[in-house]
């Protein structure tokens, strides 16, 4: 039986328009730095078919970047980097449909949820040691974000019954500020070791929505990279990482200025303004051949995610009226087989700084939502 009330048809259109651009400089026996600008406006256009019209534009913002990197002898720099990012809704969080699939624990989205904003500063020390080029990276980091998207719970009425709606909303502030360590060594012939682990203290802050409502915690991620040579051209990559209880959690996907930072109803954890993302951990594995067409280099690789299906998200949420657990799983258990072909001059350097918190964390292209 086909319920009117119940259904959902929606069309949405999202406008980006945006320049940029960068200059560099060495002073020799001093220092390099790099300034960037990036100049961005959008708009968000969305009908609900039959029922209403929502229209949003955001004015034009300016995204200024800095990084100051000086060498200090001995396979040794610090680096000093400035950054401002935007982080805009995603679909799933913009959608005003109400999912009504669990009755007493209804989800909706928000079209009026403007983007977030994060400025992020960092300072970090690199030293290069030993004979395999091995590499220590330490940084301390601090993120403050405005207009933050994160989930909100709240008891409404619906006729003679009281149940929990689940939605989205731009908390004031939130900012992050904690300790991130990168090590990267060559233990072997055959095994190479990436690990990455850092400690953060988070803060929410929704007073202005909800009087008294903040969030605070300190959280931690760790993960590691195994590689494995077995042959010249065989290869196998297993790698794990650990979240701890958080209010803001680390992604290692990379929001930057790109639209929707996560957090839809099949998305990551989200950023909760009530309780806790609670403790999890993963593992992934990987297998690549590397072979050669002619003169030109080619791979093919198999990866599968998740392999032991460990990764599953938690979110404890309490108010003066209402305790909940819940918990769902990001992505299903995913193989892919891929196939690779270079040629032409390509960057053989394997080791690039991943920033792991994402630049989330709590912050840095927008925090992971929901």
């Amino acid at each position: 039986i086909q319920q009117p009330n119940l259904t959902n048809e929606y069309e949405y259109t999202d406008y980006v328009y945006a320049a940029y651009g960068t200059f560099s400089h060495k002073i020799p026996d001093v220092l390099n730095y790099q300034l960037g600008l990036r100049a961005e406006s959008s708009r968000y256009d969305g009908e609900q078919i039959g029922k209403q019209n929502f229209h949003n534009s955001y004015p034009l913002s300016l995204f200024p970047s800095v990084f100051v990197t000086k060498n200090i002898g001995d396979k040794q720099d610090i680096q000093l980097n400035y950054t401002r990012k935007v982080n805009r809704p995603n679909f799933f969080q913009l959608m005003p449909n109400t999912d009504y699939s669990d009755t007493l624990n209804l989800q909706t989205g928000n079209p009026n949820l403007k983007p977030e904003f994060t400025n992020s500063l960092e300072l970090s020390y690199q030293k290069t040691y030993g004979q395999k080029n091995n590499t220590f990276l330490a940084t301390l980091f601090g993120k403050y974000t405005t207009d933050l998207i994160a989930r909100y719970q709240s008891m409404q009425a619906f006729g003679d019954t009281t149940a929990l709606i689940a939605s989205y909303i731009n908390a004031s502030t939130a900012y992050a500020a904690g300790l991130e360590l990168i090590f990267r060594n060559n233990l072997t012939p055959w095994w190479e070791l990436n690990l990455n682990t850092n400690v953060y203290y988070s803060k929410i802050n929704g007073s202005d929505v909800v009087e008294g409502l903040e969030n605070e915690r300190t959280s931690s991620f760790t993960k590691m990279n195994n590689t494995f040579k077995i042959t010249k051209t065989w290869s196998v990559q297993f790698s794990g990482d650990y979240q701890s209880k958080s209010a803001l959690p680390v992604s290692t996907g990379n929001s930057g200025n790109k639209g929707g930072g996560g957090g839809g109803w099949m998305s990551g954890p989200p950023s909760t303004t009530q309780g806790y993302i609670d403790a999890t951990f993963g593992f992934d594995i990987g297998i690549k051949k590397d072979f050669k067409i002619k003169k030109n280099q080619a791979s093919l690789s198999f990866n599968m995610n998740d392999i032991f299906r460990t990764r599953k998200y938690i979110v404890h949420s309490e108010s003066p009226y209402f305790v909940q657990d819940e918990w769902r799983r990001r992505d299903p258990q995913v193989a892919r087989l891929n196939f690779s072909y270079r040629f032409g001059k390509f960057d053989m350097n394997l080791f690039k700084r991943k920033n792991t918190r994402s630049e989330s964390e709590g912050m840095g292209g927008g925090m992971d939502s929901q």
